[in-house]
């Protein structure tokens, strides 16, 4: 699957102030559910989403579409994930550096999640 210009610019971003902290991609994290996250830290639990199109009715605008957003994200919250949700306007220093900020800190304390 190709990567989207605003996953190209996070990328180019990311490895650029935080070569030292892996991201997978496209990642499925809730068992037997079809959605992916864009990137995860799994030592730390936290994945991001980059949701392009904000502005405009599309993909993530519907209702229909957000309803399957909600439950996405409620899903990995289940599951003990931070979610970090993205626009073009937030692929920026300031953002990278709190989610950097929050694998670390995270990484470093043991994560409880009950099932």
């Amino acid at each position: 699957m190709s990567i989207s210009s605003l996953e190209f610019e996070f990328d180019l971003l990311w490895e650029d102030m935080f070569p030292d902290l892996d991201l997978a991609t496209e990642v499925r994290l809730i068992p037997q559910r079809r959605f992916k996250f864009d990137y995860v830290n799994f030592p730390a639990k936290v994945a991001i989403e980059i949701n392009g199109q904000i502005w405009h009715k599309g993909g993530h605008s519907t209702g229909k579409s957000l309803m399957r957003d909600y439950e996405k994200l409620n899903l990995a919250q289940q599951y003990g994930y931070c979610v970090f949700q993205l626009s073009k306007e937030m692929i920026t220093e300031t953002w990278l550096k709190a989610i950097a900020e929050t694998i670390r800190d995270r990484a470093n304390q043991p994560i409880k999640v009950n099932h």
